[in-house]
This record gives structure tokens, sequence and C-alpha cells, in this order.
């Protein structure tokens, strides 16, 4: 579970504005059930998006942790509702591999998933932190159906990612939903990340 946040953020990450923070570049709001397999370790989880803003529920732990992300931030929020706390953290750099006007430079053909239309992009990136290979299916409103890949790391440690999306329903979401609770607690990562299993960045740095 170490390595939780750093395959959920690049996946969530599926198409990302370069000079922003990760985020699916969908243009429509929608719900879905969120399969993401990291090193062969399945994690189900529901993911809630509308234009600019994602939200992802997941069980790590015994916990139920949300995590928030906006476009015009570089930085995610946890919110811990069982802790009534809220953990702001830097995303990482080099989770910026996959970027939107990159990718649909390399369309691969197209694939119907789970009752949505897509088109294959194919992924080939360098960044200062590994390599990262694979394959990315978007649907024509930016939501990330499927992604398979791998990262290879300069450390030479190859993690490999997959993601689907099923039961898509596609509509207007509240906005209550990508907004922290008012009244929880703030601690830096390090306060919590230990709870959760996870390496998470201050936003400070």
């Amino acid at each position: 579970m170490r390595r939780f946040c750093f395959a959920f953020i690049a996946f969530i990450s599926a198409s990302i504005h370069a000079d922003a923070a990760t985020l699916a570049d969908v243009k429509t709001g929608f719900s879905a059930v969120r399969t993401l397999i990291i090193d062969g370790k399945s994690y189900v989880g529901r993911m809630i998006a509308m234009p600019g803003k994602e939200r992802h529920e997941q069980q790590i732990q015994g916990f139920e942790p949300v995590f928030l992300l906006h476009t015009d931030s570089p930085f995610a929020e946890a919110v811990l509702a069982k802790l009534h706390t809220i953990v702001q953290f830097a995303v990482p750099a080099e989770l910026r591999v996959l970027g939107a006007r990159e990718l649909k430079k390399a369309p691969a053909g197209h694939e119907t998933i789970n009752g949505i239309a897509t088109t294959k992009y194919a992924i080939d990136q360098t960044v200062p932190e590994g390599h990262a290979t694979g394959n990315l299916w978007l649907s024509a409103d930016g939501i990330p159906m499927r992604l398979a890949g791998n990262f290879a790391a300069k450390n030479g440690k190859v993690s490999t990612l997959r993601w689907e999306l099923s039961q898509v329903k596609i509509g207007p979401q509240p906005d209550s939903l990508f907004v922290a609770p008012a009244g929880y607690s703030k601690l830096p990562p390090e306060a919590v990340a230990p709870l959760l299993g996870l390496r998470l960045k201050s936003a400070a740095h």
C-alpha cells in the first residue's frame, strides 16, 4: 500500500494540463466505479467528476479517504472523515507525464469500453523521474475509461498500472461533493500518512 498514492494519482492524471493540477480533462459531469490495479493488486473505488474537478473515494487500511482535485491548484486534498481531518499534499511533478496535448498526437484506434465509445492513444513519455509507456482510452468527452501501462523509475523500479471505469453515469454532479467539509482540522501529510501506509509530499515544499 505504500505506493498507493503514487499510482492512484498517476491514473487519475489520465489527461492533464501540463501547467496545472493532475486532472482528467473531462467536458461533462459523471460518476463511475473505478478499478485500479497496481502491480497485480486491485483497488475498487468511486470516481465523481465535473469539468475542472474530481472526487475519488477509496478504502485504505480501514479508513475511507476522499481525494479532491481541482484544475486550478497543483495540490490535492485528502479528507479523512473518521478523523475529522483534511490533509493537503502536493501532486508529484513526475505524475504530469500524461499531458493531453502529447497524447492526442498518437491515436491508435477506437474501442467501446463498458458501453462508452473511446479513442485509444499511445503513451511514450519521458520525465526526469522516469519513463511511462502504455495506452489510454478516452471518450469524446475526455472520460478516462481505461489506462494500461508501466512506469520505469530512474532507480530501476518498474510499476505496472491498470485503470478502468465501469457503471458510468453521465450528468451534472453536486458542487458540494468537491469541497472539503468545514470545521475539520488541517494536518500536514507527515501526521497521517503512516496511518494509511502512504507517502504524501507536503504542500509546503
